[in-house]
């Protein structure tokens, strides 16, 4: 790795945590929601993913116009399980990789996530011997809180300003090219993870 990077900031969902969106999808339409794909690949800020995803509206919003273009009265325990249902977990090498790297470089996260996925998994997933490897990360950048969603260039340079970040000592890591180029026009170093590789060698 280049010796001049002193701050890494990690994306979370499909470089840590892994996903699994076909299981969601279908969990969505044998509820009733059929068309929930064509709903979720709606991209540049428009439609119900992206605005709560940019923290544009609130959870009981969300959860409302799902039963809007469901057009089926779902509860919200419903609503949160098949939605929380994309989420699996960050595998055990990964945190341990993390608490390795924090003792080296100064460690951030920004993801494009929304309020019930933080909420639902961010206590459960980090946990590795009873410690939360969250406290390795001295940011936590989100795109619901932020109202900014990558690959807009003004959610990195907003991080690398909140936290007081040089660009060019500073690595983006992400599994989308599209975010890895917008991070790299703000000055940032960037590594492209493939999910399902050994996250651990690129640091090597």
């Amino acid at each position: 790795m280049n010796p001049s990077v002193r701050n890494i900031v990690f994306d979370w969902g499909g470089v840590l945590i892994d996903l699994d969106f076909e299981g969601c999808m279908t969990a969505f339409e044998e509820a009733g929601v059929t068309n929930i794909r064509q709903l979720v690949s709606v991209s540049n800020g428009s439609g119900i993913f992206s605005e709560y995803e940019q923290g544009l509206i609130s959870t009981p919003q969300f959860r409302a116009k799902i039963r809007e273009l469901a057009g089926i009265g779902f509860s919200d325990a419903e609503i949160d399980r098949m939605w929380d249902s994309i989420l699996l977990s960050i595998p055990e090498e990964k945190l341990r990789l993390l608490t390795e790297l924090s003792k080296r470089y100064h460690l951030f996260l920004l993801s494009n996530t929304n309020e019930l996925h933080w909420l639902s998994a961010s206590e459960r997933v980090f946990r590795l011997d009873g410690f939360d490897v969250k406290q390795c990360f001295e940011g936590i950048f989100l795109s619901f809180r932020m109202n900014l969603s990558k690959p807009d260039p003004e959610i990195f340079r907003r991080a690398m300003r909140d936290a007081g970040l040089i660009p060019e000592e500073t690595l983006f890591v992400d599994d989308a090219e599209v975010n890895c180029r917008a991070a790299a026009s703000t000055g940032m170093q960037v590594l492209h993870y493939v999910p399902d590789t050994d996250l651990g060698k690129l640091f090597d």
